[in-house]
């Protein structure tokens, strides 16, 4: 049995997982709750692209998920080797992120704490991890939108939280 299928289950629950509880959790609990599961995303791509690098293979084809074109992900030892570096940088940036969050006191509402940022956060994570293994043109464009509009939501929320962005009223 492969561990690449069980790899990317286990990245995307918490992927999924990790929205809507940036979203409905209280500022005390949000930021390291939402951390621990990007990591977890981190984590478990990390452990595909290994497995991936150790000479694993692994395709699927999903023909209803999207209109006129379906979708196929394939993973080889060059999206492996993506995924395992993407992997264990989303797991450090994640745990790095919980205290970040959590030293900013009464600000974690505002910035990378907010609600909306914690709950970007592990999508733009899972679709990090997700993109290397695009085998067709439309989920490689889905995902590829995916991470561009959740970073970019992810630097507006840092950016807005900046004091010479607040008294300037940029």
């Amino acid at each position: 049995m492969s561990l690449i299928p069980v790899a990317l289950a286990t990245a995307t629950g918490p992927g999924v997982a990790g929205a809507p509880a940036g979203l409905v959790l209280p500022q005390r609990v949000r930021g390291a709750v939402v951390g621990v599961l990007t990591a977890s995303v981190g984590v478990a791509g990390g452990a595909l692209g290994v497995s991936a690098l150790g000479g694993g293979r692994w395709s699927a084809e999903i023909s209803g998920l999207l209109p006129l074109a379906g979708a196929h992900v394939a993973v080889d030892a060059l999206s492996g080797l993506f995924m395992a570096v993407a992997g264990a940088v989303v797991a450090a940036v994640a745990v790095y992120g919980i205290g970040y969050v959590a030293g900013h006191g009464a600000h974690s509402s505002r910035g990378l704490g907010s609600r909306g940022a914690q709950a970007v956060l592990p999508l733009f994570a899972l679709s990090l991890l997700l993109v290397p293994a695009a085998a067709s043109v439309s989920i490689f464009l889905m995902l590829w939108q995916l991470k561009a509009l959740t970073s970019l939501l992810l630097m507006l929320a840092e950016h807005r939280a900046r004091p010479s962005v607040r008294e300037s009223g940029v």
